[in-house]
This record gives structure tokens, sequence and C-alpha cells, in this order.
């Protein structure tokens, strides 16, 4: 009888205190700021303006023009300037280096994954992105999975969003970057 009244009361409380879950914890970053990476493809004809170049396509692809059906396949690396404003002009604050996949077949997305290298007097060091790009999604999020210098095993995460782009050859990301784990 005894064990029985422990038994129930056991469950009475594994049912009350899941029935209502505690409030979500919100987080607040413990730092966090914005920069653009302006990203020019080589397209054959702009080699000195260019930042990013395709180095791997389907088979029997050009090199210099993105493949059809959304790119599926085209593996691009670049070294882009970053700025703290939109402006391609602007000075750099440094690079955004790393590689970009389009890895979806019926829908227009890219994976990520790249360094920003900040060299500037108010910042030193890296921060390291990986994550899926839904493009056609206005923002998007991926991941911060660390950092030197200045940005010693920081993580977070960043919201980019495409702020502009012309054709196949330029496009613009503003990158709103919070990080939640500071060292």
């Amino acid at each position: 009888m005894r064990a029985s009244c422990i038994l129930l009361c056991f469950f009475m409380f594994l049912a009350v205190s899941s029935a209502y879950p505690g409030k979500k914890k919100q987080y607040k970053p413990c730092k966090e700021f914005v920069l653009y990476f302006h990203d020019i493809l080589y397209n054959g004809q702009n080699a000195a303006n260019a930042t990013s170049a395709i180095v791997a396509a389907p088979e029997g692809a050009n090199l210099t023009i993105l493949a059809g059906q959304n790119h599926f396949g085209n593996i691009i690396v670049f070294d882009d300037p970053i700025t703290l404003d939109n402006n391609l002009h602007s000075p750099p604050v440094g690079r955004a280096q790393g590689m970009y996949i389009y890895d979806t077949k019926n829908t227009f997305t890219s994976w990520l994954g790249f360094t920003f290298a900040l060299n500037s007097t108010e910042h030193q060091g890296t921060i390291s992105f990986i994550g899926a790009d839904p493009i056609l999604v206005k923002s998007r999020d991926i991941s911060v999975v660390g950092g030197t210098g200045d940005f010693f095993m920081h993580r977070g995460i960043a919201t980019i969003a495409t702020d502009a782009f012309e054709g196949d050859v330029y496009f613009r990301l503003h990158v709103d970057i919070k990080f939640y784990e500071c060292w």
C-alpha cells in the first residue's frame, strides 16, 4: 500500500512538472555588430574586379558561366571585401574568405562555409561561419562556430540578407552578427 502511494505521488509530480513548461530563457547577445561583404563572380571578362570564381561545375560546364537548374553543382570560392556600410568602395575592414556550394536541384539554395578575417583598428581576428543558405528567403540564419583574436572561441548566430544583386555577377550580403558566447 505504501509503495503504491509513493508511486502515485511520483507520477503526479511528473505530470505536474511537465504540464507547465517553464518560460523559455531569453538570451541576450554579449556582442553584436553588422558588416557587409561584396561578391563579384569571375565571368571571363572581369578578372581585374572579380573576388570569386567557379572552381567546380557540373560535367562539361564552362567555369565562367553558372550552371542552369538553380546553379546545382557549382562550387565557388571567394575572397571578398568586408565593409561597415553597403558601399563597395568604402574602406574594407577585412576579407570574407571561403566557399559556397549550390547544393539543391529543385530550389535556389546554397551551403556556406567561410571566415571573416578582420584587420582594422577596431577589430583583429577571425569569425567562422557555416550553414545552409536558402537564398530566396529574405533573411536567414547561419551559425557562428568560432573565432580567433578579439573573437576567440565566440559562438552565435549571423542573420544574413541579400542587400543587393546584379544578375549572377554581383551580390552584397548584410550580415548581422550576434555572439551568445564570448570569452
